[in-house]
């Protein structure tokens, strides 16, 4: 009796175990509404078909950037209705983009990627793809350093 009793508290023990929520994670996306250099901005509004119109929206968009590349983050920090938005660098300096991706609420991760074309400075069209929908801390290196990391949710 005794054994059995050692086993029933063994298994209630093992599969209450596996019962637990996950710990949530806070997803704490960047914004961070920096004032970007004047190439980017300028590069950003002489694209634009209304210029005018640019030159009043662009300074307000979600910059972030270092002195090695400048990017626009959606706004909030949250991609919605696509797992596939693209969010192109403008190099400040020489080099080739790559980026990779992981997932701060699980434990997917999208290996590094390059983005080419489009020559060795100034605007790198390309961006992040995810897998799935959730908080992913994303990288860009540009010519293997210059880090600039961000955050962002996708839903």
């Amino acid at each position: 009796m005794q054994a059995i009793r050692c086993m029933l508290v063994a298994l209630l023990a093992l599969t209450s175990a596996g019962c637990t929520a996950p710990a949530a994670v806070a997803c704490h996306p960047t914004i961070a509404n920096m004032t970007p250099p004047s190439e980017p901005l300028e590069f950003m509004i002489g694209g634009s078909s209304d210029p005018a119109g640019a030159r009043a929206v662009a300074p307000t968009l979600n910059w972030y950037g270092n002195g090695a590349m400048w990017v626009v983050l959606p706004p909030n920090g949250e991609v919605i209705g696509r797992l596939d938005d693209k969010i192109p660098p403008y190099r400040m300096k020489r080099g080739q983009i790559t980026w990779s991706a992981r997932q701060l609420d699980g434990n997917a991760s999208v290996p590094t990627q390059s983005m080419t074309g489009y020559g060795d400075i100034g605007f790198q069209a390309g961006g992040p793809g995810f897998p799935n929908v959730g908080c992913w801390q994303v990288s860009y290196w540009l010519a293997g350093r210059d880090e600039l990391q961000f955050v962002l949710r996708v839903r």
